[in-house]
């Protein structure tokens, strides 16, 4: 795409993912403009140079959402499942505000950041047409999404998200200095690097991969065990201690759709790969 046919993109959430995957697309020159939740936080990041405004969902919509979704063509939703917008709401019901929005401004394309909490945790790879569990916390948003007729869209469901500066090896070596042992330690883990989850989104948009749902989870998938203590040995921390008693099922989240749809590679894809 030229520069003047790239789409004009709202984030909808500048949080641990929203604010790098803004940058990474103006740094492309992509248009683009991302939601907070505070004034004051929209005006910093403005001035850092990604264009903000400050828009919350709860029981209705408040804050500039004109100036975020007007002559936008796709809209990505970050709000963290397990909350939303930092709102007493359901996700479903900031979800549903949502796609009327969208409609109301004539944003035609929706990416949807969703998690693979939503499957059934068996002992099997779960890929995208595994059973979900009814009551987990994206369910019932990514139901509204999909019979929905308005904007196309993509759910993506992310794995675990970790990064250098959110790294759940440095939770459990603290608690591991207490004598805490870890259960589950040969369930394997399914986690995705920051780097990746920003590429999986970027390369949605760049070919434009519509009308699909898809798992984002890196290749690797050592013990718990194996992950952490590898992961404490590299950062110089306590190494956490784990038994075999098996409270987790050994569940794989599966990838092959993604890697296929997308030609996508992996940049973190290793247990050193995925602690830095």
């Amino acid at each position: 795409m030229s520069k003047d046919t790239l789409p004009k993109i709202a984030i909808i959430g500048a949080g641990w993912l929203g604010k790098p995957l803004a940058q990474q697309l103006l740094s492309q020159d992509y248009p683009l403009t991302v939601s907070c939740s505070h004034i004051d936080k929209a005006a910093s990041l403005t001035i850092a140079g990604v264009p903000a405004v400050s828009a919350t969902l709860s029981e209705e919509p408040q804050g500039d959402w004109q100036g975020l979704l007007a002559n936008k063509d796709i809209a990505i939703c970050l709000l963290p499942a397990s909350r939303g917008n930092h709102a007493n709401s359901p996700l479903a019901v900031q979800i549903k505000q949502l796609l009327l929005m969208l409609k109301q401004y004539n944003v035609g394309k929706f990416i949807f950041v969703s998690s693979t909490s939503i499957y059934q945790k068996t002992n099997n790879a779960l890929a995208e047409t595994a059973p979900l569990n009814p009551s987990s916390t994206v369910y019932a948003a990514e139901q509204l999404i999909q019979q929905q007729q308005d904007v196309e869209y993509t759910i993506i469901r992310f794995a675990g998200l970790i990064s250098e500066d959110r790294n759940p090896t440095r939770s459990l070596s603290k608690k591991s200095t207490s004598g805490h042992i870890f259960d589950a330690g040969k369930s394997p883990v399914n986690l995705i690097h920051q780097n990746d989850a920003i590429g999986v989104i970027q390369a949605v948009i760049k070919q434009q991969c519509w009308g699909e749902i898809l798992n984002a989870c890196s290749d690797q998938h050592a013990s718990r065990q194996v992950f952490y203590q590898q992961g404490a040995k590299q950062l110089g921390i306590t190494i956490p201690s784990f038994s075999d008693d098996n409270s987790k099922p050994n569940c794989i989240i599966a990838n092959d759709k993604l890697k296929q749809q997308l030609n996508y590679q992996f940049k973190h894809n290793s247990a050193t790969d995925l602690v830095i």
